[in-house]
């Protein structure tokens, strides 16, 4: 009997361990480019999402492998063609054509039917692609104006809402020691600085980049007019410096960060990064500028999404943590972090109605009037590439916008001819 009682217990105290060793049957690989817990806002919300969802779902672990953004795309694709892909990624708007040209993702309306299809600030279809749904806004942002009021005040110059008057008021604050207004036209990171401003420029001035083809537009008066926004900030107004050469999106962060900036234009999902890490309340946000007065621009609204990979191991699981990933209850963790949410009823959450939220709650309303979704060709990255070396030329060497912006069109389409 004592044996018996002896096993027994031996057993009732083994049920009550084991649940919390037993590991996760199914393990999916999720790509992502920060790593849980890593003290910044973005990492430490992905580590706390990531509790969330064990804690939902104790059977599926999550093994995040930590990749930089600029690599996604081509560790992607080549990961596809040897028949291997994560079963979860992170990919930004601009090359969500490009995989599907590749087949490196696969739809998801199997999964997706039963999800609220009017709960997105986009369309629904902003991501569907030949009638097929391909992907789940994670977070959406737009390139905006950011600028330091204590530079501005300082100068005695008031917020422009016009090329026209940033091109004077920068030019008035521009020295060796503060740049008026900053812009990247660097070919590194994927020249994505130079794309997103190029993007939002070209539709403020009312054209469109790209035909139906994919071809650049040629005879683009929006792309000459941008090009010489282009020349006027770097010569006639001496607003800029040469260094936009080198300029990409970390370099313009920082000299907004550190004041060596006044103004410039930058993705809204750095907006809160930048204070927390020495802007403070000197960091402010504005339209971006149009070029009528009176008229709010126009801002292509882009961000990453979650995918499935071509190869993903465990379809079901993945979807789930997509879904859940998705959620207007994670959207509200990654929102404290800077990542505006894709969920409109993430904004009915308590937080949104606090100061802190209020300049978050201001870009959702400007997305819902101004917002629009683009299309970008299989071509874009490569389109960037030469959309830089065009623009480092009036920089650098004073070529004329017009004749520069013609040659970046034209080489562009002749690249493309090479691929048929």
């Amino acid at each position: 009997m004592w044996l018996i009682r002896t096993v027994l217990c031996g057993l009732a105290i083994l049920s009550l361990v084991v649940p919390a060793t037993v590991r996760a049957e199914t393990e999916i690989v999720y790509w992502d480019f920060f790593k849980p817990g890593d003290g910044s806002p973005r990492g430490n919300a992905l580590a706390e999402n990531l509790k969330r969802f064990q804690a939902k779902y104790p059977d599926i672990s999550v093994k995040v492998e930590v990749l930089r953004f600029a690599e996604v795309e081509s560790k992607l694709i080549q990961g596809s063609a040897a028949g291997s892909t994560p079963d979860v990624a992170r990919v930004y708007s601009y090359a969500l054509p490009l995989h599907i040209s590749a087949e490196s993702i696969q739809p998801l309306d199997r999964f997706a039917e039963k999800m609220d299809k009017s709960d997105w600030l986009l369309p629904w279809n902003s991501t569907v692609f030949a009638g097929k749904k391909f992907a789940l806004p994670a977070e959406h942002r737009f390139f905006t104006l950011l600028y330091r009021k204590d530079l501005l005040e300082k100068a005695g110059v008031k917020v422009p809402t016009t090329w026209d008057e940033m091109c004077q008021a920068a030019g008035k604050i521009n020295s060796p020691q503060v740049m008026g207004y900053a812009f990247g036209v660097s070919q590194a990171s994927a020249a994505y600085y130079l794309l997103e401003w190029a993007e939002n420029m070209i539709i403020t001035a009312g054209g469109q980049l790209f035909d139906e083809k994919g071809r650049a537009n040629v005879n683009n008066a929006a792309g000459r007019k941008f090009f010489q926004v282009i020349a006027d900030l770097a010569g006639k107004c001496k607003a800029s410096g040469q260094a936009v050469v080198q300029f990409t999106y970390n370099e313009i962060h920082e000299g907004l960060k550190t004041g060596t900036i006044a103004m410039a234009g930058l993705g809204t999902h750095r907006y809160q990064t930048i204070r927390a890490e020495g802007a403070g309340e000197n960091l402010h946000w504005a339209p971006p500028p149009s070029f009528e007065k009176g008229k709010q621009a126009p801002v292509n609204v882009i961000g990453w999404n979650l995918v499935m990979g071509k190869y993903a191991k465990h379809p079901e699981a993945a979807w789930k943590f997509m879904e859940f990933m998705a959620s207007p209850e994670t959207q509200v963790i990654t929102a404290r972090a800077g990542e505006t949410p894709s969920r409109k009823s993430a904004y009915k959450d308590p937080w949104f109605q606090t100061s802190e939220a209020k300049v978050m709650r201001e870009w959702s309303e400007y997305i819902i009037k101004n917002g629009r979704s683009g299309r970008y060709p299989t071509g874009w990255l490569e389109f960037g590439q030469i959309l830089a070396q065009g623009a480092q030329a009036v920089v650098l060497k004073g070529v004329a916008s017009g004749k520069a912006w013609d040659d970046v069109v034209e080489r562009y389409n002749k690249s493309l001819e090479g691929k048929k």
